[in-house]
């Protein structure tokens, strides 16, 4: 269940990079890469806001309480209800700090990546009459920038 969360969370962050690139474009709708770079970091800081840290939260306290002699959470769902109910919304964000500089600098450096690989595959392999890849080009850049952040 969290593995495929966490896959949605992938494309919302995708998704979230590009409505942030649109918005940093200059007036002939191309962007630099150091904004790239920008819309990439915030990206990864609104995935780890609203994705990674409350999941990393859960994951590691019910890691910790299964050391303990007697664990208090039977899986995930029990496991977050019992941090809702003593430590509040609070309990879901221990390690923001950490975990937002980490998935911030993460995808900053998976977008730049990808749209430089993306603009040189574009040049020399382009495989549509418009210059852009198809779905194999896409998915192999997809994953060469993802082998870099790795």
């Amino acid at each position: 269940m969290v593995r495929r969360l966490h896959n949605v969370n992938r494309r919302q962050c995708l998704e979230s990079c590009d409505s942030i690139k649109s918005l940093l474009c200059d007036e002939n709708g191309q962007i630099s890469g150091s904004r790239t770079m920008v819309a990439g970091f915030t990206a990864g800081i609104a995935e780890s806001v609203f994705a990674v840290t409350p999941f990393e939260s859960i994951k590691t306290q019910l890691i910790e309480d299964r050391k303990r002699a007697q664990p208090r959470m039977n899986g995930f769902i029990h496991g977050t209800r019992v941090i809702a109910s003593e430590q509040g919304i609070r309990g879901f964000f221990k390690g923001l700090v950490p975990s937002t500089a980490r998935q911030g600098a993460n995808s900053a450096v998976r977008f730049t990546s990808y749209t430089t690989l993306k603009k040189y595959a574009e040049g020399v392999f382009p495989s549509n009459e418009n210059g852009k890849l198809g779905t194999v080009g896409t998915f192999a850049v997809g994953g060469l920038a993802g082998i870099i952040t790795v």
